[in-house]
């Protein structure tokens, strides 16, 4: 091939990944033209002939092939268990881009918050979650949801199918409520990570699931915890009732131990000794 032809090829070659970088998410795009930036195509080509030599390049091409693996697979389980095979390889990189803030849009780190939920490592997936949502990110192209609502529906759908999986990942579940505040989010969604903290909490702090509970039916009223509600209002009535004895025979059985007593002590009458 001569020098020109590879030239040639080369330069072809950066305008395609110029063109990539600039279409990967048309929203991202969309701000950076009402914000005035403006973007130089011959520099940009440059930069990408420079990125592409990047340790973060390397880790993007990595994940290209592991999507286009996981694309040619049609078993949900069977990538589920690729995910969880994968995630190690990239945990290096995901510390490294948590310990950076402010940061930009990276579309890889957000991907990869996808596959903890889908791997089970819900703690990783709201940790990236809660840095994305920081640094204004969004979610992928092609997601119809944003980035809390997802965590929140994932997880929740989880937590409610598995109560020992709640109880295990209660502060979790705090954190995944906290994470929705302020958030665009639907009732049910909302709901049902509220009663997943109801069932983390039902059994170790009943006052505080019972308020989860009905935090839950609040936003939907189909949400699945009536009965739970039920049963925790009987036993912390029943609670309350034992610890706190009726305030009427108490008072009686006070009066009448002072009475017996005064009776049998000749120094609680009124009678004077004769002088």
């Amino acid at each position: 091939m001569s020098n020109s032809m590879r030239q040639d090829r080369e330069k072809k070659l950066a305008e395609k990944r110029l063109r990539m970088a600039l279409s990967a998410d048309p929203r991202l795009l969309k701000k950076r033209v009402a914000k005035g930036l403006e973007v130089d195509p011959e520099k940009a080509a440059v930069q990408a002939d420079t990125d592409a030599t990047t340790p973060t390049a390397n880790i993007e091409l990595r994940l290209f092939n592991h999507l286009n693996q996981l694309k040619d697979n049609k078993s949900v389980q069977d990538k589920i268990e690729l995910k969880k095979q994968w995630l190690p390889e990239y945990f290096g990189y995901i510390d490294g881009c948590l310990a950076i803030s402010p940061s930009d849009q990276n579309t890889t780190l957000v991907t990869l918050m996808i596959w903890a939920v889908d791997a089970g490592l819900y703690e990783l997936a709201v940790r990236i979650a809660e840095y994305a949502l920081l640094n204004d990110m969004v979610m992928p192209e092609g997601h119809s949801r944003g980035i809390a609502e997802f965590v929140t529906e994932q997880c929740a759908s989880d937590f409610n199918d598995d109560i020992d999986l709640a109880i295990e990942n209660a502060e979790v579940i705090q954190r995944i409520i906290d994470l929705g505040v302020g958030e665009q989010m639907v009732d049910q969604v909302r709901a049902k990570i509220f009663r997943s903290l109801g069932d983390a909490l039902n059994e170790a702090q009943p006052v505080e699931a019972l308020n989860a509970y009905k935090n839950a039916l609040r936003l939907n009223s189909k949400v699945g915890c009536k009965k739970e509600v039920t049963a925790l209002e009987k036993l912390l009535n029943k609670q309350s009732t034992e610890s706190s004895p009726d305030a009427t025979v108490g008072s009686q059985a006070d009066s009448t131990t002072v009475s017996t007593a005064a009776e049998s002590d000749p120094a609680s009458t009124d009678s004077k000794p004769t002088e």
